[in-house]
């Protein structure tokens, strides 16, 4: 994928006449897909904002601990308050949010609602998304902390969409307590559920044995494989920033994939924002594994180009096909290797580390990845096999204990986006799931406002040098193998 956390827009919550504001980008729909001249990323996403306001009255409760074995969290019992807004604020208990601290976003929690809105986000990343959802719901219709009210409602939509729930986004009831704007913003978002509502459940067909099936390599080294859209064959990138399955509009032609909506969504991308469809893939194969009425946005064929660069050689463009995003790779345990030039889509067991110390990758609107620094200290990279090369956000380059040197190049990506580069760490060692790595010429962008989720980098297929790259979005596993 691409910046989920990049292009973030600041504004004032219409309720408050002074807030502090984190921008949260609610809804990453397609990531653009990098290459290097300075290897890029790009993100088509739905920015909205998190207005925060001091809170009083810290109530401590231990949140990580309760949701240790996920399969036994109870939904939280959230009780809504009928007094009016907070008019306090409390920034350790956002930035601990943002940082995936949930142990001290508990002990930063200054009312019943921060306290009930950090159990519901630490249900999401154990990956108990109906509990998270249901706890959401509660929240998003509260009317004593508009904060939480605002941040449910936009993180309730987006689990929606991640499981498939369209009629039920669609219908999203509205909080009167919210002013216009963010009214405006949740609307745009059920748009999305009226557009999918009517679709048919999808369902998957997969064999006994794992399959492995040959891995392609993109122009810009990103992972890719042929797939049959309703019979008709096509190359497809292998995205984990994308959120959905996106095709070109002349892919959609050809293998006669409907328009579902008269509906043009807007997405937002790396320089503007592109205008997409709804459409509906009846039936998408990948060897033998099936998959019938498949969600998918269409994008018109003349962005679906990867514009890159080269030693000498003009500007071109390359025709992408599609993409085979998160809503079809975590289905599965998937092995890339690319050394071999192989993938393997094995059929993920339930091992119950999910919400333990084990798991390493979690989804918190987007696949997140811990990495460890040299100095001990932990980040979360976005999970992205459509960008060729890893990312360090320059908020954390002192936190990483990073060396900066001024560079010059170019990111760039699908729909003619682009963006100079001017600094790369040479050297950045990190370390995930126990595996060493030291990787090269990093390019550093932003600095960017952390969202809901900090996003402090984008892990990039560049790592695929080390080993063979496992994900096991089940079991939350993201590993490294020699």
């Amino acid at each position: 994928m691409r910046h989920t956390c990049i292009g973030a827009l600041a504004r004032e919550h219409s309720l408050f006449r002074t807030v502090h504001t984190r921008a949260w980008i609610v809804v990453s729909l397609l990531g653009l897909l990098g290459s290097r001249e300075a290897a890029g990323s790009s993100g088509i996403h739905i920015d909205s904002l998190v207005p925060r306001e001091k809170i009083s009255l810290p109530r401590p409760i231990s949140v990580f601990e309760e949701v240790r074995d996920s399969s036994s969290v109870a939904i939280p019992e959230v009780a809504v308050p009928v007094s009016g807004p907070s008019s306090l604020y409390s920034e350790t208990y956002w930035n601990a949010l943002a940082d995936l601290d949930l142990a001290t976003s508990r002990k930063a929690a200054r009312s019943d609602a921060e306290t009930d809105f950090a159990r519901a986000m630490a249900l999401l990343t154990a990956g108990s998304h109906s509990q998270a959802e249901s706890a959401f719901t509660v929240l998003s219709a509260h009317i004593g902390d508009l904060n939480v009210a605002v941040a449910a409602q936009l993180m309730l939509a987006h689990t929606l969409m991640y499981e498939h729930k369209w009629s039920t986004l669609r219908d999203l009831p509205e909080n009167s307590a919210l002013g216009h704007s963010d009214q405006q913003t949740t609307g745009d978002l059920e748009r999305w559920g009226h557009a999918f509502a009517n679709i048919e459940p999808q369902t998957t067909v997969f064999p006994i044995a794992p399959v492995s099936l040959p891995m392609g390599m993109t122009a810009v080294g990103t992972p890719s494989v042929r797939v049959k859209i309703n019979g008709k064959e096509y190359e497809f990138w292998l995205d984990t920033g994308s959120t959905m399955t996106v095709l070109s509009s002349k892919v959609a032609e050809e293998a006669g994939v409907p328009i579902i909506s008269s509906d043009t969504l807007r997405v937002r991308t790396f320089s503007g924002q592109a205008p997409v469809k709804a459409g509906l893939v009846r039936r998408l194969e990948v060897g033998p594994i099936v998959i019938t009425n498949s969600p998918a946005i269409v994008i018109d064929v003349a962005m679906m180009r990867l514009e890159s660069t080269g030693n000498g050689i003009p500007w071109r463009a390359r025709a992408v096909d599609g993409i085979l995003g998160w809503d079809f790779i975590r289905q599965f345990n998937v092995v890339l290797n690319y050394q071999t030039g192989k993938v393997t889509f094995g059929k993920p067991e339930e091992l119950g580390i999910s919400g333990t110390d084990a798991q390493n990758l979690i989804w918190a609107g987007e696949p997140l990845v811990e990495v460890r620094t040299k100095q001990g200290v932990t980040l979360h990279f976005t999970l992205d096999t459509g960008a060729q090369s890893t990312f360090l956000n320059a908020n954390v380059i002192e936190k990483a204990g990073a060396y900066v040197r001024a560079a010059s190049g170019r990111v760039f990506g699908i729909a003619k986006t682009g963006s100079p580069t001017q600094r790369v760490v040479p050297f950045l060692s990190i370390k995930i799931a126990g595996k060493s790595l030291r990787l090269e010429d990093v390019v550093v962008y932003g600095p960017v406002s952390s969202s809901l989720i900090a996003c402090d980098g984008i892990l990039g297929s560049d790592v695929g040098r080390f080993g063979a790259i496992r994900i096991d979005a089940t079991n939350g596993i993201f590993s490294i193998d020699a």
